[in-house]
């Protein structure tokens, strides 16, 4: 057993996951957007990276216990926490915070692609990409009591239809039967959601919806209809995703390689900005690769609003973690743990997404991928868990 912390990148082949996925019989996932390859990690792997979202958890616990005043409903229940590969002297790769947010993104599309894999590698029942779940449920069944748990649930985002994130809403639909609607189109009544247009009243509601993206009157008026149904329960509450966001790192003590400061409250900032382009900044809103400065000059962040409206990260390198077999390309890689937080139980990862590039960029929003490119699951053996 390997005292560093270890990953192994295992190709499945395109074809092969063409026709598994088709065998899934869920709804059509663009497959330029899924790595041809699967993940295994080994147990220090595991511990290292459990470690990286206990001391996260433990450090930002006096924020996520805050109060979101005037919404009812309103808790933190939910972190997307993506870490890097990075250089070590001295070990195969360290881990790197890259960024942190509250919300829920990826969940069914992850699972129609475990199904898919699951048909190929072969793995024992013990390889799991997140925790595992009590006896006697499964993954969709276990998470229906947190993302789904009434009958009358409604997924809501702002035209769903329109985005590249339409086929993982679309397995939303597909795993657990939730309706899926533009928050537009939805009236409060008697406390609850209404569709007008299906006649349904809605008492649960799983939030894709990031009221900064809206335009300041948009927002209003979509705050105001979702206030009035103060009858419903959340999961993934907006109100959340400004509670608890990328700048939230800045709050938390980093070791060096990767360290994050507010940019008022940076070295940069006290030492006239020398050495800006050995830091990356980033817009506390910003997502999908959006309100990004990857090289920025002095003069670019000193122009930067303040406060607390961005922050700046210390520029590490990525590590290869392998190669594709038939391009030769190295593989980079970041690992989103989807966190589940509750009052009744410790946090439980729903799933280890691996996103591998071969330039180091994880998002891939709105671009075609090459081969060995995309998302894919990172698994562990739980035998013992």
């Amino acid at each position: 057993m390997s005292a560093h912390p270890r990953i192994a990148l295992h190709p499945m082949g395109a074809e092969p996951l063409r026709q598994a996925l088709a065998d899934v019989r869920a709804p059509h996932l663009p497959q330029s957007q899924m790595s041809d390859h699967y993940a295994t990690g080994n147990r220090a792997l595991h511990d290292a990276l459990q470690a990286k979202v206990a001391h996260l958890v433990e450090a930002l616990g006096p924020q996520l216990r805050m109060p979101r005043p005037h919404w009812h409903g309103a808790r933190a229940d939910v972190l997307a926490l993506d870490l890097a590969f990075v250089e070590h002297p001295r070990q195969p790769f360290e881990l790197a915070w890259v960024e942190i947010q509250a919300f829920t993104s990826m969940l069914p599309t992850f699972h129609t692609l475990h199904q898919a894999q699951r048909r190929l590698h072969r793995l024992d029942r013990h390889w799991l990409p997140h925790d595992p779940v009590p006896h006697g449920s499964d993954w969709v069944g276990h998470l229906r009591c947190w993302v789904a748990p009434k009958p009358a649930t409604v997924l809501i985002e702002d035209r769903p239809r329109q985005r590249p994130t339409w086929p993982d809403l679309d397995a939303a639909r597909h795993w657990w039967q939730v309706a899926v609607h533009d928050w537009s189109e939805l009236l409060p009544a008697h406390g609850l959601l209404y569709h007008p247009g299906t006649a349904r009243h809605f008492g649960h509601v799983w939030n894709r919806l990031i009221l900064s993206d809206l335009d300041r009157f948009d927002r209003r008026r979509a705050e105001g209809t979702l206030m009035a149904a103060d009858r419903v329960s959340w999961h993934s509450h907006p109100a959340w995703y400004e509670g608890i966001h990328k700048g939230s790192l800045a709050d938390v003590v980093l070791a060096e390689h990767e360290a994050c400061h507010w940019v008022e409250a940076s070295p940069l900032c006290a030492n006239g900005w020398q050495a800006a382009d050995r830091w990356v900044a980033k817009a506390v809103g910003g997502h999908s690769g959006s309100g990004l400065l990857l090289a920025p000059t002095a003069e670019q962040l000193a122009a930067l609003p303040t406060p607390r409206q961005w922050i700046v990260q210390n520029r590490f390198r990525q590590t290869p973690i392998g190669a594709h077999p038939q391009t030769g390309q190295p593989l980079f890689g970041e690992v989103r743990c989807m966190l589940g937080l509750a009052d009744d139980r410790p946090p439980w990862v729903m799933a280890w997404i691996l996103r591998l590039s071969t330039n180091g960029i994880a998002t891939l929003t709105g671009r075609q991928t090459v081969p060995g490119e995309g998302m894919t699951m990172l698994y562990f053996d739980r035998s013992a868990a």
